[in-house]
């Protein structure tokens, strides 16, 4: 069996890499936001530096298209993260304080403030700033339960006259769009069938082979360690994903991992059934696989994850 080399570190790696091409970005952006219309071009972007003072955002580019410049951002969420509307809040804003920082810096240069209303606002009136639009995409196995705006983040009766700042949230598990760049469709429907266990599907629909590197963006997206080291051991450059995943079946059952849940149910003993649940976690097996390959209780699952932690 494969050891555990991986880490939500990698996972964000791989995933912004495959983001960082312009036609990925583009279709995501031109499905979510243009109801697939082709109106972002993969030619009008341009990849900018993520960081903005001490915070990197995952991936950001420069739109210069047909309404004008926009700073258009992804923002990948393996796991729920509570403040999610606050952090893209803050991740906007930053982008917003870098531009008046600038423009601030050269009418200082220039000395052309005139006005006190010039004077008092560090910029002119004409000045404009470039509008920032971020969209979370979420890879989890469960819908996104708490905020999705700054609304939900207040415990307040009057809500009507508060800015909502509501997130652009792509949920995978969910998701039914179809995208027009193949590899980003690809990449985001076995994803979506990992994430909910629909393994069938994935051995009857997809048994063509996919490049390597979009193979291991679906392990990333999908959160499975075991998966993703199986691939990147593969010595070919085209994966099919059937194939791979019944390769891990193979090698969860000659571990005994399978049997030994069954000897627990004959015994009627849950100990033993959580003693094997906590090595498939630790293995870095993905959820869904497990409640796939041995058939326990989400509830379960979950009794085993606060085991480990």
């Amino acid at each position: 069996m494969i050891q555990k080399e991986n880490s939500f570190g990698t996972f964000d790696q791989e995933i912004n890499a495959f983001f960082k091409d312009a036609h990925h970005f583009a279709s995501l952006i031109n499905t979510c936001l243009y109801q697939g219309q082709e109106i972002v071009k993969p030619q009008d972007l341009m990849l900018v530096d993520p960081k903005i003072q001490a915070y990197t955002r995952d991936v950001l580019m420069l739109w210069n298209g047909r309404y004008g410049s926009y700073y258009l951002g992804i923002e990948n969420q393996l796991i729920e993260n509570y403040p999610m509307p606050y952090r893209i809040l803050h991740y906007d804003c930053l982008v917003y304080k870098d531009q008046m920082d600038v423009l601030e810096k050269e009418h200082r240069k220039k000395k052309d403030l005139r006005s006190s209303e010039e004077f008092l606002s560090g910029i002119k009136a004409s000045d404009r700033l470039i509008p920032c639009i971020t969209i979370v995409i979420y890879y989890g196995t469960r819908p996104w339960q708490t905020n999705f705006s700054m609304k939900d983040m207040f415990d307040v009766k009057d809500v009507e006259h508060l800015n909502e700042y509501r997130m652009n949230l792509i949920e995978v598990h969910s998701d039914t769009h179809r995208y027009k760049d193949k590899e980003l469709d690809l990449v985001f429907s076995i994803t979506r069938d990992i994430l909910n266990a629909n393994f069938n599907t994935i051995r009857n629909k997809y048994k063509q082979g996919i490049p390597k590197q979009v193979a291991l963006v679906i392990a990333s997206m999908a959160k499975d360690e075991e998966l993703y080291q199986q691939i990147k051991e593969e010595e070919k450059e085209v994966i099919v994903m059937c194939e791979s995943l019944d390769r891990m079946r193979e090698e969860a059952k000659a571990e005994g991992m399978i049997l030994g849940r069954r000897d627990g149910l004959i015994q009627g003993e849950e100990k033993a059934e959580l003693r094997i649940l906590t090595n498939l976690l630790k293995k870095g097996i993905s959820d869904s696989y497990i409640l796939e390959i041995t058939g326990v209780s989400s509830e379960l699952l979950m009794k085993a994850k606060q085991a480990i932690h």
